[in-house]
């Protein structure tokens, strides 16, 4: 089937108009994946040195993730796609399919064995850019099909290897996927607006887009704004034969594909809005823009700023190249100037508040500020080759980009974020590039003399970009955290919670040994569980209940605290014992569903203590008045709510005892969240409890509940803390447990206990013994927005709670209590998505039927 012309736009040719064809595109790919890959051999990065690449949230949650992913496909999960009965005593699961795994690539982790998932996401990774490379060169060709074959390569690998997808999208692997999805959705709207009498692409497009946002709604969100840009550029482009009823209807019909496209994927993208709509908020952001200086030095090759910068760099060829289209006059004017505006402008938007927050949905991030800089980065990309495809014609278009790019060098080449490598490759390949269009222009453009200027120029870019991401990984290795890959320590925590599981009848926690998502990469079920999508309604119970936690109660810290065990039903904990791991048994342990009165017994203690008898339905704590004593040298203020400790010397230690009475041999606890310092334990000596370090204490990171001894034979208790620096301690910061008292609360849960208890993927149900009178049913997994539960087979309706927990009232005589969990707006979306496909369904059979009719004469190429 022949090309169709670039209607209305000037069309480069040296020759015939040449054929489509996919070598290039597969060569991009292979070049984009073998620089990815070298770089990683040069650093002695996993899979080929002991170097770790598991950087922030690779390591802490997308290889846990896609662990869990590839129990749930293979069935051995506990859990199905919607929820999951590993994390935080049972959370939704959905949400974090849609914001860490995604649909395209999320599906190889089942070509890896179960302790592999670090090689499969490196694979995943190279992937990606490699599709990345194969979609932007496919673009390009398509926009101007004369253009030579290996500049279209070179800057396909120039966009996979940019500095965005180095520097942010390695590690955050899930965000590749909008790098992906940039020249895809141009592709899909350049090919919409070439064929504009027949809806083929119209009706096949929308299945691509849905894909797409399926793999990752966030940056294909900023993808798609992007590819907008690009198809209001490329109409506006048009010279005046195009009338405007031309090109406002390839801007419509383009819009319906995507539109429909994104109805597809509504059965996921809704309940995942509902699950992003419920989870817990980080504070408020402000937008400070950038330097502009700094900004800018982004836009060379090399340059690293992950987390405060934006990932510009397309590579020194490309950037001269972007830079010359203003100044080509080979190139149409009008061209020239929507091309330079709109670039201008969406890099401007990156700097304005109100743009920087339509860029992130809405929502501005906290954290890497400049997640959409993989955009600017396609927009240079684009540019670069329009102006490249047309020939530099004359000598404004090459002096005047070196001038620019070797002005912007020598004024930032001392400035943050550029590294040593900057400095070398910018001006060494800067210089290739020249010599290699001198070489080409002196010689009378001799063909032999271009292929080897070509080549050349094409291997310079291949050798910077690898050059460039072994320079961008050591610079964010220096300040970003790799987690472990997976070694002796995981391989021996998941055999005991193998050989220890007995879930459903109890939870096994397999600790936080390798990261705050042990439940998911390990195996068992804890309370472990660290994402962005934790419900708010989770994260405030568990808060209360006594647990730690950091990134704003995102991620929280078991406090192996023998009540919350018994409520939860934890049977065991894989722990580590002077080096040696093992299984910690807990005969306290309630059923997982439990009987409890009518009206359930709720404690007068202040939290966590009072949340956690709550809970378990007893008293078993005893919460003493304290009395505080300062040393020399150490102020107390406050005393109502909590009380400020201020050393008088910042940085040298000082002490504070509190004392109280409890019971007898009662086990002593301290719950302070936000106290920063130290506290004298019996068992290890002084014990951390927040370091000096930590970030905003009692709203980033706050301490869980902590054993700190045993209150003597008379009763006493004293609670040794030590301070370095201002630090706050809540009223009443200790509990005693009566352990006895914890003993016989459980041994009455479990003669009460349902006859049975079945769990499902995302249901509990449990059948109750005969009772004369009304009860309260409680299980041992939190109320999140989601769970319906009903009584023998009655209407279901939204579950009350005990301390955070699902509690069902049930009449006397009841014999049946069944809970589903169902992510909201899965209906809604399901609807949106039928709704969706009948459009294309009907575009498609419309488009079908006026072929018919129409015959041979009017079929379009």
């Amino acid at each position: 089937m022949p090309l169709p012309v670039d209607w209305g736009v000037t069309v480069y040719t040296h020759g015939r108009l040449a054929r489509l064809h996919g070598l290039p595109n597969v060569l991009a790919a292979a070049l984009a994946a073998a620089g990815f890959v070298v770089s990683g051999m040069v650093r002695g990065t996993f899979p080929f040195g002991d170097v770790s690449r598991n950087t922030n949230d690779l390591g802490q949650q997308l290889i846990p993730m896609h662990a869990h992913l590839r129990d749930v496909l293979t069935g051995d999960a506990a859990g199905d796609l919607t929820f999951n009965w590993a994390s935080g005593f049972g959370v939704a699961f959905l949400g974090d399919y849609q914001s860490y795994l995604g649909s395209t690539l999320s599906w190889l982790v089942l070509l890896f064995p179960r302790d592999g998932m670090d090689l499969a996401l490196f694979v995943i990774a190279t992937t990606a850019l490699a599709l990345a490379a194969a979609a932007m060169t496919a673009y390009l060709r398509l926009l101007r099909p004369a253009g030579p074959a290996w500049l279209a390569v070179a800057a396909g690998v120039s966009y996979a290897l940019g500095g965005w997808a180095l520097d942010d999208g390695a590690y955050m692997t899930i965000w590749l996927y909008g790098l992906v999805a940039f020249p895809t959705l141009c592709l899909l709207c350049e090919w919409i607006l070439r064929r504009r009498r027949s809806w083929l692409p119209v009706c096949v497009a929308p299945f691509v887009v849905a894909l797409l946002w399926t793999s990752h709604f966030y940056t294909v969100y900023m993808a798609t704004i992007g590819a907008a840009i690009v198809v209001l550029v490329r109409v506006i482009s048009y010279d005046a034969t195009v009338s405007w009823r031309v090109r406002v209807g390839g801007v419509l019909r383009c819009a319906v594909a995507v539109v429909a496209g994104i109805g597809l994927a509504a059965p996921l993208l809704v309940p995942t809005f509902w699950a992003v709509r419920y989870s817990r908020p980080s504070p408020d952001v402000q937008f400070h823009a950038m330097d502009w200086l700094d900004f800018l030095s982004r836009l060379l090759a090399g340059s690293e700023g992950v987390g405060s910068s934006p990932g510009l760099a397309v590579g020194t060829v490309l950037l001269l190249l972007a830079a010359s289209l203003p100044f080509n006059r080979a190139v149409p004017v009008r061209e020239r100037l929507v091309w330079t505006v709109a670039i201008g402008l969406t890099v401007l938007s990156m700097q304005v508040a109100l743009t920087h927050t339509v860029w992130h949905g809405f929502d501005t991030p906290n954290g890497s500020p400049f997640r959409q800089a993989f955009v600017v980065a396609g927009l240079l990309v684009i540019a670069g080759w329009i102006s490249g495809s047309a020939g530099l014609r004359g000598v404004a278009p090459v002096v005047a980009p070196l001038v620019l790019v070797g002005g912007l060098y020598l004024v930032v080449r001392s400035g943050p974020f550029v590294t040593p490598t900057t400095r070398v490759v910018v001006p060494v390949v800067a210089g290739v590039a020249l010599v290699a269009w001198l070489a080409w222009r002196f010689t009378e453009r001799r063909p032999w003399v271009a292929a080897v200027a070509a080549g050349v120029v094409g291997a310079a870019v291949v050798v910077e970009a690898t050059a460039g991401a072994v320079a961008i990984d050591q610079a964010r290795a220096e300040f970003l955290y790799a987690y472990p890959g997976w070694g002796d320590v995981n391989d021996e925590v998941r055999a005991l919670v193998q050989g220890g599981e007995r879930w459903p009848e109890a939870r096994l926690s397999p600790g936080a040994h390798a990261t705050q998502n042990d439940p998911m990469l390990l195996g068992g079920q804890g309370s472990q569980y660290y994402s962005s999508t934790i419900p708010d309604e989770l994260s405030a119970a568990l808060a209360g209940l006594g647990f730690g936690y950091s990134a704003y109660v995102r991620a929280n810290v078991d406090p192996a605290n023998p009540v919350v065990d018994a409520v939860f039903a934890v049977g065991a904990r894989a722990v580590a014992d002077d080096g040696a791991l093992r299984l910690d048994e807990n005969p306290d342990v309630a059923p997982l569903v439990t009987v409890r009165p009518a009206e359930p017994w709720t404690s007068s203690d202040p939290a966590p203590f009072g949340t956690q008898e709550t809970a378990l339905g007893a008293d078993v704590y005893t919460v003493p008045r304290v009395a505080l004593a300062p040393e020399p040298g150490l102020t107390v203020t406050g005393r109502r709510r909590d009380s400020l400790l201020e050393p008088a010397t910042p940085g040298e230690p000082a002490e504070l005892r509190v004392t109280a009475s409890c019971p007898a041999g009662s086990e002593v606890y301290l719950a302070a969240p936000a106290f920063v310092g130290e506290v004298l334990t019996e068992a290890t000596g002084w014990l951390t409890v927040l370091r000096q370090t930590t970030r905003s204490p009692g709203v980033y990171t706050g301490a869980p509940m902590l054993r700190v001894g045993t209150a003597a034979a008379d009763g006493a208790v004293e609670v040794v803390l030590r301070v370095y620096g201002p630090a706050r301690l809540p009223a009443s910061p200790v509990g005693c447990l009566d352990r006895a008292a914890l003993t016989e609360a459980v041994a009455a849960l479990r003669a009460g206990a349902p006859s049975s208890v079945d769990v499902g993927g995302h249901d509990v149900t449990a059948t109750l013994p005969p009772s004369a009178s009304a009860s309260t049913v409680v299980l041992g997994v939190l109320r999140t927005p989601g769970w319906r539960c009903s009584v023998d087979g009655g209407e279901a309706a939204t579950p009350a709670t005990v301390a955070g927990l699902i509690a069902v009232p049930a009449e006397a005589g009841a014999s049946e209590v069944s809970c589903a969990y169902r992510p909201r707006g899965l209906r809604m979306g399901l609807a949106v998505g039928a709704a969706a496909l009948a459009v294309v369904a009907a575009l498609g059979v419309a488009a079908a039927v006026r072929r018919r009719l129409s015959g041979p004469a009017g079929r379009t190429s």
